[in-house]
């Protein structure tokens, strides 16, 4: 069951459950449980939003199993909420979303917001060390989850815990980096923010400085700088 879970194999409503039930009923064969809980409900949707009064109702279903399943019933009724989803569209979405996120806050942190064509964050990786002033994101780490997500849009965004809001050769440079990671695999960097406070937040995008690192750490500029390289390399022999 997990090996074709593991491999994105079309699984049927009592597979899912027996899966659901491994959690909570480990080391025995749960097929039959899920086969009693299929007769009883008809549908793996009528389990999940089964009473836990009628759940335990079934033999062999006792109240840690009934618990169980209603929460899992409970989590995938809340997650099927989209509008509880945050949305990232407008600056004032992003200054309220970065302020949530970043207020008060002692460390240097670097977030990344992977967001779907409606700018909804679907994703959120944070780095941070145990210095006041510097945060490292690995670049290995965020390559992997580029490709591995592969989100729409990227926002990047970080905290200045003292100072201004003005971008530092680092961050210019990270920005890059970001950039050509999302570049290669066809995802948009919208936006770098920087957070002082509430009403401290500077934006790549409006400074225009996005569109200047765009232009600089693009795939195509690369792959123009490689055949350059090349040709100077093959003329020199």
């Amino acid at each position: 069951m997990y090996e074709k879970l593991e491999n994105g194999d079309d699984l049927f409503d009592h597979e899912v459950l027996e899966i659901l039930l491994y959690a909570v009923c480990p080391r025995i064969n749960t097929n039959p449980l899920a086969h009693k809980l299929m007769d009883r409900f008809v549908t793996l949707y009528n389990v999940l939003n089964a009473s836990v009064k009628e759940l335990k109702g079934v033999d062999g279903v006792g109240d840690a199993v009934a618990k169980y399943l209603r929460s899992v019933g409970m989590s995938a009724e809340r997650a099927g909420r989209i509008g509880n989803t945050p949305s990232l569209k407008t600056f004032g979405d992003c200054k309220r979303f970065l302020h949530l996120r970043f207020f008060n806050k002692t460390v240097e942190n670097v977030e990344i917001y992977f967001t779907d064509g409606e700018s909804r964050v679907k994703r959120i990786f944070n780095y941070s060390t145990s210095e006041k002033s510097r945060a490292i994101a690995n670049a290995d780490d965020i390559a992997r989850n580029v490709a591995l997500i592969r989100p729409v849009n990227v926002i990047i965004a970080h905290n200045h815990v003292s100072g201004t809001t003005a971008p530092s050769c680092y961050d210019d440079e990270f920005t890059g980096m970001m950039q050509f990671i999302c570049d290669v695999n066809g995802i948009n960097v919208a936006d770098h923010f920087i957070y002082r406070s509430e009403n401290e937040i500077f934006s790549y995008r409006d400074d225009g400085r996005l569109d200047r690192i765009k232009s600089m750490y693009g795939w195509k500029n690369f792959e123009k700088w490689i055949k350059t390289s090349n040709s100077a390399k093959a003329e020199n022999i």
